[in-house]
């Protein structure tokens, strides 16, 4: 494990982010706002803040519901805050109560280049060194940790870590660099090692955060500060690889413990984390796909293996790019082209009395005679990368367009008339089975070459489906 290369200062940071954790009383101020001089209160309200105060008249105006407020500063002692908007959503006389997600320190830039450190309180504990690589740290909290990675995103490093403050049970998650750059790059970066680290551990990392912006490197003293509310926090049961056997394979001691002793099972490495950072910070595409495989992980039985399909079809067209066109049944373009058109004659010359819409559809279809079938597209990138399938995943492959279409296929076979139980089973093998080739498909990807948890397998005894296949599954 790498030595720290030098020290994190948190102590003003957690005194910055405590002082929000309260209501605080200021005053408001905008020349020629209606919420200009009003005395109010700025307290925490789930993943933001709100803002109460009195209602009152001016100059025959009034404040009502449903008003958007811009650029509204907001005065205390010793710090004056502008919220980027106040949106009035609540009156209950004589009070009204306004809605701030986004809030920062007067003097703050988006445009200006700033050492970034971005800080997320969290509800629960983050645990990633069964997932990644790690590195220490050392802070002004305590002596060093090991609860840090790292990625190069574009060429700048960045790395990710969590800390505590003891005295209050409090826990937090940090992305920085040592790098000077402006907010979006900075946040578009930062969001996609979030965004891979939430993949690879099942914990997407959200609701609220504050980017802390210094001018020097050290980055000691805080010299701004950008609240923002965000997308909410995903924690879901689900990582695609986990180091510790034991955690997974509670009544199976003897295999969790050759496998433990044989060391066989590794984190993802620095490179693969950078790779699989920089393919997100490259494509919304797949920053999309991931967010959906996430929600999927802990949305319903009923929409899990759905959201699962629809993450597969994409994740399909990003790895096969262009060579999609070669999955089609004939690769002669000419040779198709003219094909359509001699079908489309056909139709014309010998069918002129169908009516109108039924002409359309057939037309429709002709177009798209030579289109890739879902099958072929859904095995494509796992033929690219070299992976092998097996009947068990075929089988789920085939079954997408009951998924998409609300059908639950009857996979198991255990009754003739399956029931709500056993329909429930089969959604989740299904589910299972779609998270590991996710899995396999994704790691491989960005040359990860180890083990994935291979969930079937460790939920084969309630899915009632007996599988003969290992529990891990290696790439």
């Amino acid at each position: 494990m790498e030595k720290p290369s030098k020290i994190l200062y948190h102590i003003d940071i957690l005194k910055t982010i405590c002082g929000w954790s309260k209501p605080t009383k200021g005053t408001m101020h905008r020349n020629g706002s209606l919420l200009d001089g009003v005395e109010a209160e700025l307290s925490p309200h789930k993943k933001a803040f709100e803002i109460n105060f009195e209602d009152h008249y001016r100059s025959g105006q009034r404040l009502g519901v449903g008003q958007k407020h811009k650029k509204i500063g907001f005065a205390v002692a010793g710090t004056e805050l502008v919220f980027e908007y106040v949106w009035l959503l609540h009156y209950s006389p004589p009070y009204l109560r306004g809605d701030v997600d986004f809030f920062y320190t007067k003097g703050y830039s988006k445009k200006r280049d700033y050492y970034y450190r971005l800080v997320f309180p969290l509800k629960e504990k983050f645990d990633f060194h069964y997932q990644v690589d790690q590195v220490a740290y050392t802070s002004d909290l305590l002596e060093w940790s090991r609860s840090a990675t790292k990625a190069v995103i574009d060429g700048n490093e960045f790395i990710a870590y969590t800390f505590t403050n003891k005295n209050r049970d409090e826990h937090f998650f940090a992305i920085e660099s040592e790098i000077k750059m402006n907010y979006d790059t900075f946040s578009d970066k930062a969001f996609s090692l979030k965004n891979a680290l939430g993949y690879l551990t099942g914990y997407l990392v959200g609701d609220g955060g504050y980017f802390f912006a210094y001018i020097k490197k050290e980055m000691k003293e805080i010299s701004k500060y950008y609240y923002c509310s965000f997308r909410d926090t995903i924690k879901s049961s689900y990582s695609p690889i986990h180091t510790n056997p034991y955690s997974l394979l509670h009544d199976k001691n003897t295999i969790a413990e050759r496998l433990y002793k044989k060391r066989i099972l590794r984190t993802v490495n620095f490179d693969e984390l950078s790779d699989l950072t920089n393919k997100l910070y490259r494509s919304l595409e797949l920053t999309a796909a991931i967010i959906l495989l996430l929600e999927s992980s802990v949305a319903s039985l009923l929409f899990m293996p759905g959201g699962y399909a629809i993450v597969m079809e994409a994740l399909s067209d990003i790895i096969v790019g262009n060579e999609k066109l070669k999955l089609s049944p004939i690769k002669d373009k000419p040779k198709a082209r003219l094909l359509r058109e001699q079908l489309l004659k056909v139709l014309d010359n010998e069918c002129t009395n169908l009516p109108p819409n039924d002409l359309a559809v057939l037309k429709t279809r002709i177009e798209q005679i030579n289109q890739v079938t879902n099958g072929e597209r859904l095995k494509a990138p796992f033929t690219k990368l070299g992976i092998t399938l097996l009947e068990g995943d075929m089988e789920i492959l085939r079954s997408r367009n009951d998924f998409l279409h609300g059908r639950i296929p009857d996979i198991s076979k255990t009754v003739a008339n399956p029931g709500e139980e056993e329909k429930n089973r089969d959604l989740y093998y299904a589910s299972q089975r779609f998270y590991t080739l996710l899995s396999i498909l994704i790691l491989k990807w960005i040359g990860f070459d180890n083990y994935v948890i291979n969930y079937p397998k460790l939920n084969q005894d309630y899915c009632k489906i007996k599988l003969k296949e290992q529990y891990f599954r290696k790439l």
